[in-house]
């Protein structure tokens, strides 16, 4: 019996001829559009934010080291108040780092900008304060501070005053003062000289930590026994929970 083999250059070009009809078929894959700009960036690395500036404020010529509390910091990340990169910046972790904030700061207010090694960066407006010395002792004052109930940390308001009490003492270099703590009448003896000690102090360390020189600060507690109002409901209370400043 007799095969009749095709000729080779025809097997080849049968082959040929279905490899393109199934093409023609299937249809050619479609080319991936190319990726926008910006679309790689906006996942090539995690969200920095700045929450809070502890503290968020200094005295003219007073350097300090300011502690950022946040999300998303790296090393190799810088600190920029306004336009004008900061030392020392010291990255702790992902949630925190510090920097210097130097004596030759002028006097302002500042905006306060993290930048990554990745581009990425945050910004506080307003977030950091120098504050100016008074040019005239004469209208320089110290000013009495209250606190609560039972309480020798500071408020809000009482860090305020004192932060305008710091500014005083700078600007009267050779004033050297005492503060003298009290408390109101509720509680025994022991335990009100006791408190108004403890507010004197918390006094004297925030002082200390707004760059007051700590020899020029003394403290003494009177408890309860020289109240500024006779009266015997909340407001004088109020009134008595108190430190004020005597020079010596």
């Amino acid at each position: 019996m007799l095969t009749y083999l095709k000729p080779r250059s025809q097997t080849v070009g049968m082959v040929a001829l279905m490899v393109a009809g199934l093409l023609v078929l299937g249809g050619c894959p479609k080319p991936k559009p190319p990726v926008e700009a910006g679309q790689e960036s906006a996942s090539s690395g995690p969200e920095i934010r700045i929450d809070v500036l502890r503290p968020d404020s200094t005295l003219e010529g007073r350097p300090v080291t300011v502690r950022v509390v946040g999300i998303g910091f790296q090393e190799g990340a810088e600190v920029f108040l306004g336009s004008r990169r900061a030392r020392g910046v010291d990255v702790l972790d992902g949630g925190e780092l510090s920097f210097r904030a130097t004596e030759d700061l002028p006097p302002g207010t500042y905006d306060v900008r993290i930048t990554r090694p990745d581009g990425a960066e945050a910004l506080r407006q307003a977030g950091f304060t120098v504050e100016a010395l008074p040019r005239d002792e004469g209208n320089c004052d110290l000013v009495t501070v209250h606190f609560d109930f039972n309480e020798a940390s500071l408020t809000s308001g009482a860090r305020e005053e004192l932060q305008k009490n710091a500014v005083c003492l700078e600007a009267r270099e050779t004033l050297a003062v005492r503060l003298e703590g009290h408390a109101d009448e509720r509680g025994s003896t022991e335990y009100n000289l006791s408190l108004a000690q403890r507010r004197a102090d918390s006094v004297r360390k925030y002082l200390v930590s707004l760059g007051v020189d700590e020899e020029r600060l003394a403290t003494l507690s009177y408890g309860e026994e020289r109240p500024a109002s006779t009266g015997h409901d909340e407001s004088a209370w109020a009134e008595n929970r108190r430190v004020e400043f005597s020079a010596r």
